[in-house]
């Protein structure tokens, strides 16, 4: 049934963008090739214990560890010269884990929008996963910085905004905001922030 109904829905909107039955000529056309996603994943900051005070005072200018003496008694700065990094929180890891593989995207993949009408058209996504090459639908208003993807069940709004790349030339990059579907997953996180990226090679104007 739930197919069913993302069937109507997707047919519904590709009858409004212009995609079926329509002879609407195409007047204009972008693609989003994708050639990296990453993922952004945000706890709340934890709570960093009052250090207890020891009551001890050696009476001493110079010994409180604070200084630059060189002090070698092992009680100051231990553990921060040892080139490791800090740990990635498990649930964190996971969860990225869980955007990267769940992106409907991948890298080799494409967005192909062609506007019939001048803020929708019929949309055709390489998905460079299992899925293949979809039809599907768009909507972007004129000047508006996000898009409204709609294809196979999925509907989804990606912000637009740029990153440069290693070249120095800035280019589109994707934002999709996951953040509420994945507290709804996750109910006891306290998560603050999930999205996921999705880095293009189409140049930004």
């Amino acid at each position: 049934m739930k197919r069913l109904i993302a069937y109507l829905f997707l047919t519904a909107a590709l009858l409004a963008a212009g995609g079926c039955g329509d002879d609407s000529e195409v007047f204009y056309s972008i693609a989003y090739p994708v050639v990296r996603i990453e993922a952004e994943v945000t706890l709340p900051e934890p709570e960093e214990p009052e250090e207890p005070s020891t009551g001890e005072d050696s009476g001493s200018e110079g010994t409180d560890g604070t200084d630059d003496s060189g002090s070698t008694d092992g009680t100051v700065d231990s553990g921060t010269t040892d080139g490791t990094e800090e740990p990635v929180d498990p649930l964190v890891a996971q969860i990225q884990a869980e955007v990267l593989a769940e992106a409907p995207v991948q890298a080799g993949g494409s967005y192909a929008l062609d506007f019939t009408r001048y803020n929708r058209g019929p949309l055709t996504v390489d998905t460079a996963a299992e899925a293949g090459t979809v039809p599907g639908a768009f909507f972007k208003e004129p000047g508006a910085t996000e898009i409204r993807f709609l294809f196979l069940e999925l509907d989804y709004t990606a912000a637009l905004s740029s990153y440069t790349d290693t070249d120095g030339v800035r280019r589109v990059l994707l934002t999709v905001d996951l953040t509420k579907e994945f507290q709804k997953r996750y109910p006891e996180s306290d998560l603050t922030k999930v999205v996921r990226r999705e880095y293009t090679s189409t140049p930004a104007n």
